[in-house]
This record gives C-alpha cells, structure tokens and sequence, in this order.
C-alpha cells in the first residue's frame, strides 16, 4: 500500500513538474532539446505558453507523452490562438485528483462551443465527453468505437489518463477537435451532427492507411498534422517530441484559418464574428484584460460597461453589414434578451486590428433598446 502511494506521488510530481512549473526564459528553458530535431516546434510553443519551462531544464522529449497532457496540451494551442471561449464544466466521469483536471474540463467546454458555433445551432452531442469516453474504452482493451450499447457508468481515474498516448489515441483526440472545422463546408441540420460522428466511432468511414482500421487518421489527413506515410503505426507510443511538431501544425492551422475568415463567404465571415464575439464576451465575464484587450478596443470596453449586460450569446443569429464608405468597416447587429431590461439589440462595429488570430476589432458597441 505504501509503495503504491509513493508510486502515485511521484507521478503527480513529474507532472507538475513537466507540465505546471512556472514557465522559464524562453531561449534557456529547456537544455535538452538542444540540437533536437523538435527544437524549433518546442521553442515555438513555449513562447507562447503552450510548454511552460521547466524546473530541472529538461523536456525529456523522447520519453512519451500522457494522454492527460496531450489534453490539456491541446486545449492550451487552441486558448493560445483563440483564447477561451467558455468556463470549464465539472465531469462526473474525471478523476478529481489528477493535476491537470481543469485543462480537461476546459478543453470539453471549448469544444462544445466551437462546435456550437461551426454548425449554427445548440448541440445534443458532446465530443468532449466522447474523446474521454473512447480513452476509457481503450484502457479496458476494448476498441475505441461505439459498442452496440454504450455504458452508462463509467469514469476516467487518474491512473488511465497517466498511460502514454498511442498514435491511433492522438489521432481520435483531434478528430474530434477538428471535426467541427470538416462539418462547417456542409449544409449541416441539426439532426445531421449525430449521424456525422457515428459514422466514424462505428468505424464505418474508410481507414485511409492499410495498417488500421481506425477511420480517425484517415479523417485528419486533410489538416496534415501527422508527417505522411504509407502506414500509421496506430500502436506505437507518442514521445513529447513528435506531440510537439503535431501541436505546432494545429496552432499553424487554428491561426492560418482564423486570418482568412473575413475575405471568405457571408457564411464564414458570420461564424468567425460568432466565435471572435463569444471569445470576447468570456473574456469580459471573466475580467481577462490580456483577450479583452486583444479583442475590443478601450472605448468599446468602455462602452459595454456602461451598457452593464453580456456582450454576446453566441445561440442567437447575426447581421452582418458592409460600411457604405469605408470596406475595412464591418458592421454587426445582435438582438437579445435579458429578464430586466427586455428585448434589445446590440450594433457592433469590427475594424482591423491586431492582437488576435482574426486581424479584426471591435472598436465600437451600440445599444439599442427593442
């Protein structure tokens, strides 16, 4: 009992210590990655505060990477492009001791919103839940795919988010954070989101590679995360290293997509101010001056003080309006609701601007009694 309390505290330790250290200089932080061929992706990353130093100066990048890193690693790219767009949600099914819990929690309510937003409307599925889901089914030897019925109590312990993380693993991870961006070129309904996942947790989509049967790699090979080959070796353990230049391409696709989001159709442009809008209203509800100022200016902030109500509610339909005399003027109108003051609208007016991947700024807010 003893040994395997201390095996357990020693696990947490090299955790926190890879993973919640206080970052480091960026150019000193980690002094084995010299000369490594993931040098540069590392490097990269923990600029932006993706990897956040290390203690002992060491990133240990040919060990393996965690499942529950590889997590709350990805939540982290995504909130260092966008920022967070949602609180976390407390999971029933997630062990409460492991460290990096709230990452976890934090990457499941990202996603819901991405995809929320991606598809126009409030969605019934949980692709969240589903990647822990799936984890579970394989820390019990079981394939990661939709059983004919699914198990209602079931739960994460810390233990199976400590395991490495397979390339087969990684590859369902960012299915599902990717496939809201697969789904936005559809003419997606509501009831159509369902469908769309089982297709592939049933794995009844093509593999892609001849040494899976896993639909998942296949499904990404659009955003080209993983170096191409004939096979995938789904089997083989993830080092820190080759999560990293993984990682590097997703942050490189979140931040190359979001800049052209407003030189593409009407329909993209409104799901881009949905989600720069959602992303700003989280960080006004939360006082996060670093994404408040990266997405409104000082006197739009000023003014949605005054106004003293949310900035926005991504469930409701946007107006979007060209400026009849200047082209870099976008303007968009919101109506909504709140139990004291009634109906009303508010007119939003994106300039360009730095400070956030969508080159765009609010730089003024009208309120607008109904």
């Amino acid at each position: 009992m003893f040994k395997r309390s201390l095996l357990w505290v020693l696990m947490v330790c090299l955790l926190i210590q890879g993973v919640f250290v206080p970052r480091a200089n960026a150019e000193t932080a980690y002094d084995d990655v010299k000369g490594h061929w993931a040098s540069e992706q590392i490097q990269f990353l923990t600029e932006r505060g993706v990897y956040k130093g290390n203690g002992t100066r060491h990133f240990y990048p040919n060990k393996p990477i965690t499942r529950g890193e590889a997590l709350a690693l990805v939540n982290r790219v995504f909130e260092a492009v966008y920022g967070p767009l949602a609180a976390p949600e407390e999971k029933a099914y997630l062990d409460h001791r492991y460290p990096l819990r709230k990452e976890i929690e934090a990457l499941t309510a990202n996603l819901q919103v991405l995809l929320d937003v991606q598809t126009g409307f409030v969605n019934e599925y949980r692709p969240g839940d589903k990647i822990l889901y799936y984890l579970h089914l394989a820390s019990q030897g079981q394939l990661m795919k939709t059983p004919q019925k699914e198990l209602v109590d079931w739960w994460v312990p810390a233990q199976y988010l400590q395991y490495p993380l397979s390339r087969e693993e990684a590859s369902m991870i960012l299915f599902h954070v990717l496939a809201p961006y697969k789904m936005r070129s559809m003419n997606v309904k509501p009831q159509d989101v369902a469908p769309f996942f089982a297709g592939y947790h049933g794995w009844k989509q093509p593999s892609g590679y001849p040494d899976t049967a896993s639909p998942y790699a296949g499904a990404i090979r659009e955003f080209r995360l993983f170096s191409e080959t004939r096979l995938f070796n789904p089997y083989k353990n993830m080092t820190r290293a080759e999560f990293a230049a993984v990682l590097k391409r997703l942050y490189d696709f979140y931040a190359d997509d979001a800049a052209k989001q407003f030189r593409e159709s009407q329909q993209r442009q409104q799901k881009a101010v949905n989600l720069l809008l959602t992303a700003a209203n989280h960080a006004y509800r939360t006082k996060n001056g670093k994404w408040l100022d990266a997405y409104l200016s000082k006197p739009a902030q000023e003014s949605i003080a005054k106004i003293a109500l949310p900035l926005h509610d991504y469930r409701v339909a946007l107006t979007l309006r060209k400026d009849d005399t200047d082209k870099n003027k976008l303007w968009v109108a919101a109506a909504y609701v709140d139990p004291k003051v009634g109906n009303y609208e508010l007119e939003y007016l994106l300039e360009p601007g730095e400070g956030n991947p969508f080159g765009r700024k609010v730089t003024s807010i009208r309120f607008i009694q109904k």
